[in-house]
Parts: C-alpha cells; sequence; structure tokens
C-alpha cells in the first residue's frame, strides 16, 4: 500500500523547516527533499495521537519529526501500524457532532437506567452477600448510636416486656429468615410512636408506641412489618444504594471493612429518610400476609398506620412509615390484599 503526501521535516537539531514528500511503501517510509534523503521503517517511527485538527506529527528516530496537513494519509498509516486505537476514535468523533450527540443520549439513558435500576440490584446483591457477622456489627454500631442520640431506657414492666417478648416470638416463628432476632425496648419523646428494625433482625419497639396501640394484634402488625424489613435486607440495600457504587464495588472485592464503617449512616439514615417506597410496601405485603395467614385480615395494620398518622403532627422527627408512600395507598392496598384483588 503506497501513501504519499507532503510534509515539513524537522531534523530535531535546528530550526529550520524543510518542505518534503513523503512515501509509505508497505514497509519503509521514504523521506524526499532539499539535503534530505531518509529511508525508515514505519516501525521505528511514532505517530503522535491526534488533536482536534491540529497538524499531524511522525516522531522519527535520532529526534527528527514530520508534520502534515493531511489528516488522511496520517490515518492510514495509523491503521496500518495499529498505533493510536483509542485516540482514533475520539478525533472521529470529534469530526462527527451528531454521533458525539448520540452517544451522548446513550450515556445519560444508561446512567439514568443504572441509577433506577442496576444500582438497586447491585445493592441488594450486596447486601445478601454481606456475611452475618458484618451484619451483626453494623446493627449494634447503629443500636448504640440511637440509644446515644434518641433513645432513652423503657419504662415498660416486667409483666408487659415478657407479653411482646412472647408476641414477637410467634411472629418471628411464622415468618422465620434465620436471622438471630431480638426485641429491644426503648422511650424516645423525641421519636414518638416508632419502631425500627436493624438488618440482624434486632427491632426497637419504642413504649410510645406501645402505649399508642390499643390491643396487642395492632403491635404484632408492626412487629411484623419490621420483621419482613429484615427478611427482605431493606436496611442493608437502603445503605449501600445511599452509598452508592463504591461501597458495591467494595464488598465485591472483600472490603467488608467499608460496609462496617457505613454503620454511623443507618439510624439517622432509618429515622429521616425512612424506607423506599418500594420497600415499604414490600414489607406492608409481607406484613398483610402474615396477618391473613394468622388471623385472616389486614386490620390491625391498617388500624394502627392511620393512628400513627394522626399522631406524627406530635413528634419532632419523621416517624414511624411517615415517608414514602402515603398512608392512605398503603391502607387501601392492604384492604385489596384482603379481599383478594390485586
Amino acid at each position: 500500500m503506497e501513501v504519499p503526501f507532503r510534509a515539513t521535516y524537522f531534523d530535531g537539531k535546528s530550526a529550520r523547516a524543510c518542505p518534503v514528500e513523503v512515501l509509505y511503501d508497505g514497509r519503509r517510509l521514504r523521506v524526499k527533499g532539499e539535503g534530505v534523503a531518509l529511508e525508515l521503517y514505519l516501525e521505528e517511527c511514532r505517530i503522535a495521537p491526534p488533536l482536534g485538527r491540529t497538524r499531524r506529527v511522525v516522531v522519527l528516530p535520532g529526534g527528527g519529526r514530520l508534520e502534515t496537513d493531511d489528516q488522511e494519509a496520517i490515518r492510514r498509516l495509523e491503521k496500518e501500524t495499529g498505533q493510536n486505537l483509542g485516540q482514533r476514535l475520539v478525533d472521529a468523533l470529534e469530526r462527527r457532532w451528531p454521533w458525539v450527540l448520540a452517544l451522548l443520549v446513550v450515556l445519560l439513558l444508561f446512567g439514568w437506567a443504572f441509577l433506577r435500576w442496576g444500582l438497586p440490584a447491585a445493592a441488594r446483591q450486596a447486601a445478601l452477600l454481606t456475611p452475618m457477622g458484618v451484619v451483626e456489627s453494623i446493627s449494634e454500631q447503629a443500636l448504640r448510636l440511637l440509644d446515644d442520640q434518641f433513645l432513652a431506657p423503657s419504662q415498660l414492666g416486667p409483666g408487659q416486656r415478657q407479653e411482646l417478648e412472647a408476641l414477637f416470638r410467634e411472629v418471628v416463628v411464622w415468618m422465620g429468615g434465620g436471622y438471630p432476632y431480638r426485641l429491644e425496648f426503648r422511650a424516645s419523646p423525641q421519636l414518638g410512636p416508632n419502631a425500627l428494625a436493624l438488618p440482624s433482625g434486632v427491632v426497637v419497639l419504642t413504649d410510645e408506641l406501645v402505649a399508642l396501640a390499643k390491643d396487642h394484634r395492632e403491635l404484632e402488625g408492626v412487629l411484623a412489618h419490621e420483621v419482613a424489613h429484615v427478611l427482605h435486607r431493606h436496611s442493608l440495600r437502603q445503605l449501600y444504594q445511599g452509598a452508592g457504587l463504591y461501597v458495591v464495588i467494595a464488598l465485591a472485592l472483600g472490603d467488608v471493612a467499608s460496609a462496617t464503617s457505613l454503620a454511623a449512616s443507618l439510624p439517622l439514615l432509618l429515622l429521616q429518610s425512612g424506607y423506599s417506597r418500594a420497600y415499604e410496601l414490600e414489607a406492608d405485603a409481607t406484613a398483610g400476609a402474615y396477618l391473613m395467614r394468622r388471623h385472616g385480615t389486614t386490620a390491625p395494620l391498617q388500624t394502627i398506620l392511620l393512628r400513627l398518622e394522626a399522631s406524627s403532627g406530635k413528634v419532632a422527627l419523621p416517624g414511624y412509615l411517615s415517608t414514602h408512600p402515603s398512608t392512605p395507598e398503603r391502607v387501601e392496598r392492604l384492604r385489596r390484599l384482603e379481599q383478594g384483588r390485586p
């Protein structure tokens, strides 16, 4: 393949520019001009990457170089030697703006799709792969932070605690999952009626929520909802999803310390952000299915959800399940579940 082109030769020793004719015969570069006669193997030369519309440069052995405006000739030489493949692609895109715009649109769509489906899926997988030892460490650190900032010792009597612990054992036996479940009682005027599930199976129930409930079935619905969050690993998934791709990659590479270090974010994440709409609806559906199996109705959970919404104006921070989605929508979904409607 012959590639002839005109260029300017610099010997690398002076600033003198010499116009030359260059011919590539398939193996060697033949450079001819006034006082210049060179034969060089193309493999000995380095073709500088393209930079917009600037002149192309071929660096010769010994420090000399050729400069040319013949972009097409240099592209053919690059193709012949396999040099600057990535840069040639960038250069091609720079010269074809419709391609650039199309790729930008594709990139934006890919980014949106990743945030919409990819990152949640990656967070779910990371949550499922997190070792139980790490899960327990995250939960214990989160509980300590909650105790330091938001919670106080419970004022419930021993008899009332025993009744609720027995109720909780019934719930976890029915719902399963194999977690080391534990029910913790706390008081919290700051949070008000509230319940929180930590990833390891620790469920925190506030005295205020116990006082708000009219009977144990309402509390049973709340406990079933919290256990559902544990079963689906919603806390970890929310945590990883909020932290982004960094933690997902770290876990995939075995850096479990990154997950543990995020435990400090979990209490505020649960209290201030709540769970996502999808997680809340999933936990509602799981708790509703449990109530239907046990009692043939989802009314206890419906009732306490409505009572919690009515009392939500009395607490300083967002209370139990007060974020997405709205309470009327959740109650309607529970009613549809009870009626066997999708």
